[in-house]
């Protein structure tokens, strides 16, 4: 039972960890892309940099997890 919990809040710390930094990126790029006039770029730049970096956090959990249990 402790197991899936412990499952549960990692996944859910994640979860909010991503949306989180999506969220943040896109209105700070939104911010610049006002200001200095550049239509979506950088929201939709620093969007994608969000992803890619909340996956690969993600995949550096998982591979550690796995080389625990071996």
């Amino acid at each position: 039972m402790r197991s899936r919990v412990r499952w549960i809040l990692t996944a859910s710390t994640f979860t909010l960890g991503i949306a989180i930094g999506i969220i943040a990126s896109y209105y700070f790029g939104s911010w610049v892309d006002a200001r200095y006039g550049t239509g979506s770029v950088f929201s939709t730049l620093l969007v994608l940099v969000a992803i890619v970096g909340g996956f690969y956090n993600l995949y550096r959990y998982v591979s550690r997890q796995l080389k625990n249990l071996k």
